[in-house]
């Protein structure tokens, strides 16, 4: 059975949460494969530092030093299709935080807790239970605003993370099924984290997984917050 430790991050850096700080992660596991949030179209921007600045410059230091296979593991979207969904999750979230200063305020909290405690914070249960609370709160100004076309799109955004979470999930078992190694990495952002340790437990429910999953095994929780 395989060993993958899966190690939520942010796509830029923010204080203690830095390149150098997943790099030393990265150095500690010693991963044979790094499965990628990415597309196998989209893998070159990744190495480049297009949209994922932090994890691209920690992964390109780390195979400086090591011989270590990437394996993008996300759902492809065609360019068109892409640039309208970004464009209306930028609409729909600054909606939200027009609407929701409760929203607003879970977002530069959690900035916060990311600055203050890196990694520690990224890959522990206080941070999933916060972006719960992030959840809720978009999903209150929504339906206060009763606006249809906000829930279209809310409820667009909800599947396709659905989508790609699940694309994720089986491109990793099938590629653990063919491939020989020992010990492998995924990183990917924070916000997917709880989402996807549920569906590792889909699987291990099933009797097939052929991985051994670890989550936040590698890292010391963070200390509680005194504010």
């Amino acid at each position: 059975m395989k060993r993958v430790s899966m190690v939520g991050t942010v796509h830029k850096e923010k204080g203690l949460a830095s390149a150098s700080a997943l790099l030393a992660i990265l150095e500690r596991i010693r991963p044979e494969v790094l499965f990628l949030e990415a597309s196998s179209e989209a893998s070159g921007d990744y190495l480049n530092a297009t949209g994922k600045e932090l994890e691209s410059a920690a992964v390109s230091r780390y195979r400086e030093i090591h011989h270590v296979d990437l394996v993008p593991v996300d759902l492809p979207m065609p360019d068109a299709e892409l640039f309208q969904f970004v464009g209306d999750n930028e609409y729909l979230f600054k909606t939200i935080e027009r609407r929701s200063p409760e929203y607003c305020r879970l977002v530069d909290e959690y900035s916060q807790e990311v600055r203050a405690h890196g990694f520690a914070y990224l890959n522990s249960e206080r941070c999933s239970t916060h972006w719960s609370k992030v959840r809720e709160a978009a999903l209150s100004a929504i339906e206060e605003l009763a606006y249809p076309r906000l829930t279209e799109l809310y409820e667009r955004w909800i599947g396709t993370n659905e989508l790609r979470e699940k694309h994720m999930m089986e491109s990793i078992e099938d590629y653990c099924r063919k491939t020989t190694f020992s010990n492998g990495v995924f990183v990917v952002g924070a916000a997917h984290r709880q989402s996807l340790i549920d569906k590792s437990r889909e699987q291990r429910g099933a009797d097939s997984s052929t991985i051994l999953w670890d989550f936040p095994g590698f890292l010391e929780a963070p200390k509680e917050s005194t504010t």
